[in-house]
């Protein structure tokens, strides 16, 4: 099977999230574009099911519930999303623009242990802060094919991203050359995702929060790749 590249992964995640945060309303069968009064319904049913997904989980969410919490009828709700699997693909894919819009989140090998640092950092402290709806998108993915693959996505372009760093490092003498990049990438990214999963979502831990975390995850990475 042919590997994806990082600029179609980035590519398809683009694509994903421009189609689950389009604002629009259905009007029978067409599409229109939303007015000020609808903006705010639709935003409405946006905050509700965000609140329901995070305090109930995915599965014990039904369309009727987020209606309901956002003070709307169940056909109002149809008007702007086909099913709850439509509702969560738009709330990940505010979630996944706010990261690609983040540059925070962008490691350069150059900047040494303080980028990493950075780097992870940043990741971390947005896992944390949004953990209640970090163990919905686990859940989800399980559930939703769609959104499974929309997942799935997003994980390829962090990835791939981070072996063309790791191999723009070893082209520049600042990460071992003996590293193979791709699978560097994949086990590296990995383990701070499913750090964060098991300490904040998963075995939450008492007292451990995001500077602890931060810590070892980067001693890790920068013994990993010989970054100083």
């Amino acid at each position: 099977m042919a590997r994806t590249s990082g600029g179609d992964a980035r590519t398809r995640v683009l694509a994903a999230i421009e189609s689950a945060t389009a604002a629009s309303r259905r009007d029978g069968d067409a599409e229109v574009p939303l007015g000020r009064k609808a903006a705010r319904t639709r935003a409405a049913l946006l905050d509700a099911a965000r609140m329901l997904f995070a305090d109930q989980g995915y599965a014990a969410t039904a369309v009727g519930d987020i209606a309901a919490a956002a003070g709307v009828s169940l056909g109002a709700f149809y008007q702007y999303f086909r099913d709850r699997a439509d509702i969560m693909a738009a709330l990940v894919g505010e979630g996944a623009r706010r990261l690609l819009e983040d540059a925070e989140h962008v490691w350069r090998p150059a900047e040494g242990r303080e980028g990493v640092e950075r780097m992870i950092h940043a990741f971390v402290a947005h896992y944390r802060a949004t953990a209640k709806f970090q163990r919905v998108w686990e859940e989800v993915t399980h559930i939703e094919d769609e959104l499974a693959d929309l997942r799935r996505q997003i994980n390829r372009m962090f990835v791939h991203g981070t072996e063309a760093a790791i191999r723009n490092g070893q082209r520049a003498g600042t990460i071992r050359k003996e590293i193979d990049p791709s699978g560097a990438a994949v086990a590296l990214s990995a383990m701070v995702d499913r750090t964060c999963y098991v300490r904040f979502v998963f075995d939450r831990e008492p007292g451990v929060g995001v500077e602890p975390t931060v810590d070892v995850l980067t001693d890790i990475w920068c013994a990993t790749l010989g970054i100083e």
